[in-house]
């Protein structure tokens, strides 16, 4: 069997922790913020009177990476945090913002204020048009509305995915804004003046997608598939190595792929076959092993572009088809689909909080149970978690290391070892080298470079 994860490869950004107290003892920049009477913002609505006795980090305000700020408007979305105008609510250090819409977009800006929809503007730049907007701008009818933008849904921006907190009655959720909404709710973008931009840069031979495809070459050790960043080509890579002398390419025109998944045979033949969501239409199609050519393609679900980190897990309802679990991007519920056709019929939600991660990956039996486990990235901190099957609750959960923002495509590739543990792959991201790392702990000491340009 074998595992795969969906991760679109980030620039991994590490914080330093500074004290409050060293900040202000060496730079005097914190200060408790008295508290304040309650004023009327320019739209004429009240506003609530800040917290007093809350110390100000030295970095609000400061310049701050776009993936800083998604990071911070997804934990207001994972508090569940409720619309009251008249009530503050802590980010991730405990600094205050207004809990509305300008707040929310303040909060993931990091202002030192909570602005409203119509004085956003002061901290930012309006952008020529909407097709401009970049993950961490805002969109904003300068009335009583603002959303932190994520990302558009679709390769011809139809829709966009934001962050809000809209009004009276609700809590801070992802949610879609369509094209018309935002052209007929007058929405302007905007960016933050202190935003850092990190330039992306495609190596020649970057690969994404690395996903397990069981043994391909019929030499009783499990291959990868993966696809060359730079031309969209599909190359087939042998294992144990998994050196460049045994890529062998076998196919093209998978940029247009975002998740792939490796779930075993499920067309009986005895050969792995895979599970790919096609970006532009969201369709889920099944490709046949071991060329996975076009004319293997099958169609077999459509609406997946709501949904991320496909991950097969195994047959996790007995019934002899091996199953997938995925994130509901709008609610960050976690869902099983049974194989092998995987509809909408099949779905069972198991679990919710589940946006904290930004990989997730199936690396088999590592507790000895008989069920397959998986492992998780938490996109704020970096750690790295075993959840365990068949229904991955947080009771389940087990922290087994730190760092792993600096890793991207992870893959449980199996035993690789002889120890009867499967075991993992990952890249580095700064230096594009492959690592094997073996289970059941991942543990640094166990780490072994097999790799380079991935």
């Amino acid at each position: 069997m074998s595992w795969s994860v969906r991760r679109i490869p980030r620039v991994p950004v590490r914080f330093a922790a500074v004290t409050v107290a060293l900040a202000s003892a060496v730079l005097g920049l914190t200060a408790p913020v008295q508290a304040s009477p309650a004023t009327a913002d320019p739209a004429g609505t009240p506003t609530a009177a800040r917290p007093a006795n809350v110390t100000i980090p030295p970095f609000v305000g400061g310049p701050i990476t776009r993936q800083n700020i998604i990071n911070r408007a997804q934990y207001w979305v994972n508090q569940q945090v409720p619309y009251d105008r008249t009530a503050y609510r802590g980010d991730l250090h405990g600094r205050p913002y207004r809990t509305d819409s300008g707040g929310l977009v303040s909060m993931a800006w990091r202002l030192g204020t909570s602005a409203t929809p119509r004085t956003l503007p002061h901290h930012s730049t309006r952008l020529g048009g909407v097709d401009e907007l970049q993950p961490g701008d805002a969109l904003s009818n300068g009335m009583g509305r603002a959303a932190v933008f994520v990302e558009w849904t679709d390769a011809l921006r139809t829709s966009a995915t934001v962050i809000e907190l809209a009004g009276p009655g609700t809590v801070a959720h992802r949610t879609q804004y369509s094209a018309n909404l935002i052209t007929l709710g007058r929405f302007k973008p905007y960016r933050f003046n202190r935003v850092i931009e990190i330039p992306v840069v495609i190596p020649d031979k970057g690969m994404t997608n690395i996903t397990p495809a069981g043994d391909l070459n019929g030499d009783g050790a499990p291959d990868v598939i993966a696809v060359e960043t730079a031309t969209g080509d599909l190359y087939r890579y042998s294992g144990p190595s998994y050196g460049g002398g045994t890529r062998v390419k076998i196919g093209h025109g998978w940029t247009s792929i975002s998740d792939i998944a490796g779930v075993g045979d499920l067309t009986g033949d005895g050969v792995s076959d895979i599970l790919a969501v096609e970006a532009g239409t969201g369709d889920l199609y099944r490709y046949s092993g071991p060329g996975f050519g076009g004319s293997t393609r099958v169609q077999i679900g459509h609406g997946w572009d709501s949904m991320a980190q496909v991950t097969a897990v195994g047959d996790q309802t007995g019934d002899g088809a091996p199953d997938v679990i995925a994130i509901e991007r709008s609610t960050g519920d976690l869902y099983r689909y049974a194989g092998p056709g995987y509809g909408g019929s099949t779905r069972a939600k198991i679990g919710h909080g589940w946006n904290i991660y930004d990989t997730v990956v199936g690396v088999g039996d590592q507790t000895g149970d008989g069920i397959a486990d998986i492992l998780a990235v938490h996109a704020q901190t970096g750690e790295l978690f075993r959840h365990s099957g068949p229904g991955y609750g947080g009771a389940t959960k087990v922290k087994l290391g730190d760092g792993w923002d600096a890793m991207i495509n992870l893959a449980g590739i199996g035993d690789l070892t002889g120890d009867g543990v499967p075991d993992l792959l990952a890249v580095e991201t700064a230096t594009q080298k492959l690592f094997r790392y073996s289970g059941p702990g991942f543990e640094e000491n166990t780490r072994v470079q097999i790799g380079t340009n991935w």
